[in-house]
């Protein structure tokens, strides 16, 4: 299972509100939106654990939790999440966190000597650090693709961490989980012009920038479940 949060900050409220969306499987399938202050961590675990509850209905086969965040997550954020998880539902799947940097990176940058343009291939991750990563997305698939300036985005920046680090020193799942953030910004349906960071977090932003307007400090329970703000 996989639940996004992003953040949006409200330069005419002075404050930043944080959105979460759950989203069950590769096909861009969204449940459970909320909204809420960024300091306020405990309605942040609780609208994971909805979305936990929600899944394990269905697939009681899980076996670890994904989230996708918008900046290194703090022990003071992790921790209410981690309680309602493994003492509220008593779960011991493995909790994977898997940081985006939002801010492209500029400042570690990889070219294809190759190409004629410098850009990687769309898709093309390289290990930078201690589990963290640079991924390319961008509208280069193939030698005769030819991008528009426009279409240069800068790499994202991942970084990864669990509950159990011993996970991410399989291959095949740091592929998969850097693969779920590639595919991910493929389902951006706002717009046709490509993007480079994955809907987990362009959607829970875009609530987020939105919820300072709402009459009350909480979303209507009928704007939860669908994609209203696109």
């Amino acid at each position: 299972m996989i639940v996004g949060i992003g953040a949006f900050y409200s330069h005419t409220h002075k404050s930043k509100y944080v959105g979460s969306a759950s989203c069950f499987n590769n096909e861009g399938e969204f449940r459970g939106f909320d909204c809420f202050g960024s300091g306020d961590t405990i309605s942040l675990a609780g609208s994971i654990r909805k979305a936990v509850q929600t899944f394990l209905n269905t697939h009681p086969q899980a076996s670890r939790l994904i989230i996708h965040f918008y900046k290194l997550i703090s022990k003071k954020e992790l921790k209410p999440i981690l309680d309602t998880l493994y003492n509220s539902l008593n779960l011991t799947i493995p909790v994977i966190v898997v940081t985006i940097n939002k801010t492209a990176s500029k400042e570690l940058l990889a070219f294809d000597t190759e190409s004629a343009g410098l850009m990687p291939y769309s898709g093309t991750y390289i290990n930078v650090g201690e589990r963290e990563y640079l991924l390319f997305n961008n509208t280069r698939y193939d030698e005769n693709s030819k991008p528009t300036p426009k279409e240069y985005h800068f790499p994202v920046k991942i970084k990864l961490t669990s509950t159990h680090l011993e996970l991410l020193e399989e291959k095949e799942l740091v592929d998969l989980l850097i693969d779920q953030v590639y595919q991910f910004s493929r389902m951006y349906w706002k717009s046709v012009s490509q993007q480079n960071l994955p809907v987990t977090l362009a959607y829970p932003e875009m609530v987020a920038e939105v919820f300072p307007y709402f009459k009350y400090d909480r979303l209507p329970d009928f704007g939860k479940e669908n994609l209203w703000f696109l």
